[in-house]
């Protein structure tokens, strides 16, 4: 009797629930994670949490950005291709600004944590990293006497000039 080890048969099986997630995100729109959750069930994929969900949208590089009627959808990022920032995006951010130590960027509310993965995706010299809250996000230069060149870098990525 041919059995397979039950961890490699539970990895065979996230693996299968990623790419599932993954066509399911591609094909459609999704507002909540249970509505993902509820359309991974109808596939097949039993004894699915909410945070199993959550989790597989953080392994897929999900975001939730502004469909064109302005309603946040769950969307994938490709962190192998070039970002291409769209207007949508740019139009999501309030001001860029810093103080001698951080950059700072407001967005509209709920925008800060993509403005954040856009920027993290594509690591920069300049850049030590990000913080998103809600509405602000900070990003930390990796040396402060530089942080005007970092704060043009930010605005290059955002598709501001």
């Amino acid at each position: 009797m041919d059995t397979q080890h039950p961890a490699i048969e539970h990895h065979y099986c996230n693996d299968n629930m990623t790419s599932a997630c993954k066509r399911l995100l591609q094909q459609q729109s999704f507002t909540t994670q249970d509505d993902i959750r509820y359309q991974l069930i109808q596939l097949g994929f039993h004894d699915i949490s909410q945070s199993t969900v959550s989790r597989l949208l953080l392994r897929l590089g999900v975001a939730k950005v502004p469909n064109a009627a302005g309603k946040k959808i769950y969307c994938l990022t490709t962190e192998n291709e070039p970002i291409l920032i769209n207007a949508s995006i740019a139009s999501q951010i309030e001001f860029v600004s810093h103080n001698q130590l951080v950059v700072v960027i407001k967005t509209h509310p709920g925008g800060a944590q993509l403005v954040a993965r856009l920027i993290d995706m594509q690591p920069h010299v300049d850049i030590l990293g990000t913080v998103g809250g809600n509405d602000t996000v900070m990003v930390a230069p990796k040396d402060i006497t530089r942080i005007d060149q970092c704060l043009q870098i930010v605005k290059q990525r955002l598709g501001l000039k």
